[in-house]
């Protein structure tokens, strides 16, 4: 049976998520420009997905360690560096207590209790912790704090900290024990195939708005096509030197470094100018 799809009729490279979104917004503004709502529409279609796409990516990058920020997400490396600031915060409060303290007013004595108490081997033993180890440590000191302690967060004008310490302590137990993303590679890759059908229909509706030769309608294609065979070309350059298709930024069009990898893709590399040949991407060359 013939493959009539539309990958196989049109001879496009599979584009990454962020290059279809940059060309796409310029083919909808040229088509706006042209007065042409159904494709207009089918635009607007193809960009809805693919900015939900980019956010799978996103995610699925970063369970592979690269963290991302995503809207409503808390990230565990943001609330432990605020820890580990707070800690030190906590120290350099009362320390600076003791550094100014008038002599035998007691200060320099409580100083001293607070820190063996508090940072008995000092604040990097504990900030140098696993996640869930630290978080045990902070549990700890706040109870303290709140606790048999508390006398000396008044004395040592520790409040400000100590409060910021047991919000923090909250807000470090819900991110380690928040449900993990489910999001697989299948997900991403099947959205990414879909974000390229959509690209593709886009493609063959302008071909059947202007389907002849020549004249105006050659001039309309050049025009509205023009975006998405520029990607088409880039992506073409990267595979003829055999490195990965680098993504680029949504709204500039500038190479995205910290763009989610495209992953392992089936894509064309032309060996010459005549013959074309189907091959895995190539891993990316150090730069």
């Amino acid at each position: 049976m013939i493959d009539m799809s539309l990958g196989s009729l049109l001879n496009l490279y599979q584009f990454s998520t962020g290059r279809r979104l940059f060309a796409m917004q310029q083919v909808l503004a040229r088509a706006h420009q042209r007065n042409l709502p159904p494709l207009e529409a089918h635009i607007e279609l193809c960009l809805e997905h693919d900015h939900q796409t980019r956010q799978l990516d996103a995610r699925w990058s970063g369970k592979t360690g690269k963290p991302i920020h995503l809207p409503g997400e808390v990230l565990v490396q943001e609330i432990d560096s605020l820890v580990d600031r707070t800690l030190t915060a906590l120290r350099n409060v009362a320390q600076a207590q003791a550094d100014t303290a008038v002599s035998g007013d007691g200060i320099v004595e409580r100083v001293g209790t607070f820190m063996r108490e508090i940072f008995p081997a000092g604040v990097a033993a504990i900030t140098s912790l696993p996640y869930v180890d630290e978080l045990a440590a902070v549990d700890r000191i706040v109870g303290r704090l709140q606790g048999d302690l508390q006398p000396l967060v008044t004395v040592l004008h520790l409040e400000r900290q100590a409060a910021r310490l047991t919000q923090l302590a909250v807000d470090y137990r819900a991110a380690l024990e928040a449900p993990k993303s489910t999001t697989t590679f299948g997900d991403v890759r099947s959205a990414r195939a879909r974000g390229q059908e959509l690209m593709l229909e886009v493609v063959a509706m302008i071909l059947g708005l202007y389907p002849r030769a020549s004249g105006t309608d050659l001039d309309a294609r050049t025009d509205l096509l023009g975006p998405i065979f520029q990607q088409n070309e880039a992506i073409r350059l990267y595979l003829r030197a055999r490195r990965r298709v680098e993504d680029v930024d949504p709204a500039t069009g500038d190479v995205d470094p910290d763009a989610p990898p495209s992953g392992p893709v089936e894509s064309l590399v032309r060996d010459d100018d005549d013959n074309v040949t189907s091959t895995s991407t190539p891993a990316p060359t150090p730069r």
